[in-house]
């Protein structure tokens, strides 16, 4: 975690929040976390995709010191996502929004990196 710039934490919504595993996995490291990007993608078997897990996670992020991106990913109803073979079923709308979430990762990364590496924050509290 400390050579990592970012994170992409993949999530299913577990009675409309997150599982206490996670949070037990994330509580690990916490210093290592400070000033890093971080982008949620939230798993549903209902229709709004793990839209609650995401919205319980975002001052998780925050008091652990990660920095959420603006987009999310959501997968709704994932027991219809696949199909027998295991191929996801419309890819396109799909691949779009992962590169628009993976373009603004990438970019909050960089930036967030620049400024860890550029900037002094020993005196910041």
């Amino acid at each position: 975690m400390e050579r990592a710039d970012g994170l992409i934490i993949v999530v299913p919504e577990y009675n409309h929040g997150y599982p206490g595993l996670l949070k037990h996995i994330l509580d690990t490291c916490l210093k290592e976390y400070i000033h890093k990007a971080v982008g949620l993608c939230g798993v549903s078997a209902g229709a709004f995709g793990g839209t609650r897990v995401i919205q319980n996670l975002l001052p998780v992020m925050r008091e652990l010191g990660l920095v959420t991106t603006f987009y999310d990913l959501n997968f709704s109803n994932v027991q219809t996502l696949f199909d027998e073979s295991g191929k996801m079923i419309d890819q396109p709308t799909y691949i779009r929004r992962f590169e628009r979430f993976m373009d603004e990762l990438v970019w909050m990364s960089t930036v967030l990196r620049y400024g860890r590496q550029e900037m002094d924050l020993s005196n910041v509290s």
